[in-house]
């Protein structure tokens, strides 16, 4: 009976196991994930006269640490070799502007071939705000060489199954030294506006 017993719990146990809900977080111990290949931002840029440039550039991260419902860490590096240019404008148009996106007036991918996001936690805010977003995360972004703190609101959801975050957030270039066309007498037509808009999605997969 005894070896019966043992039998009926072991059996029991690997049934729970193999039926947890891949739904709601897991509380547990770390883990390290890794970001989906092909995770991309938006961006896009202003002139004072409201003409906007936009587009996409690649981000990739191996460090990503959860613990629960937490994510208490990680990096994000941002390749300034992937940025491109999706608004309409003519080829030529296009990988000019990609190029000069690239070199010494904004991001100098020669010196500089990643901007890196640095998560320090990212908690619950104990509300929901107009945006939809639940968590503030706490880090700061190395651009240019230079490293200030940035937080970001954002919508994360954690399952058993991935982590999802979505988060839409600006940033002053000019505090990180990029200051091209940003000088107060330019004429509006010539002006880029300090800010610069992100929109961020990515995704993180349990294993």
């Amino acid at each position: 009976m005894k070896i019966k017993n043992v039998i009926v719990a072991i059996s029991l146990t690997l049934l729970m196991m193999g039926c947890k809900d891949t739904n709601g977080p897991i509380q547990g111990d770390d883990e390290t994930l890794v970001l989906e290949t092909g995770s991309r931002a938006k961006w896009r840029g202003f002139l004072e006269t409201g003409y906007f440039n936009e587009g996409t550039i690649g981000l990739s991260g191996e460090s990503l640490t959860i613990e629960g419902d937490r994510i208490t860490g990680g990096e994000i590096n941002i390749s300034v070799e992937s940025i491109k240019v999706t608004n309409d404008l003519p080829p030529d148009s296009k990988e000019e502007l990609q190029h000069h996106l690239q070199n010494v007036d904004f991001f100098n991918l020669a010196k500089y071939p990643f901007v890196t996001y640095t998560i320090g936690s990212a908690e619950k805010t104990g509300k929901i705000d107009a945006n939809g977003n639940n968590y503030l995360i706490k880090g700061s972004m190395k651009l240019l060489g230079k490293s200030f703190p940035l937080d970001i609101p954002a919508k994360i959801n954690i399952t058993a199954a991935d982590v999802k975050v979505i988060a839409k957030f600006k940033f002053d270039r000019t505090k990180w030294g990029m200051t091209f066309a940003s000088q107060p007498n330019l004429p509006a037509k010539d002006k880029i506006k300090n800010d610069i808009e992100v929109d961020l999605e990515l995704k993180a997969i349990r294993f």
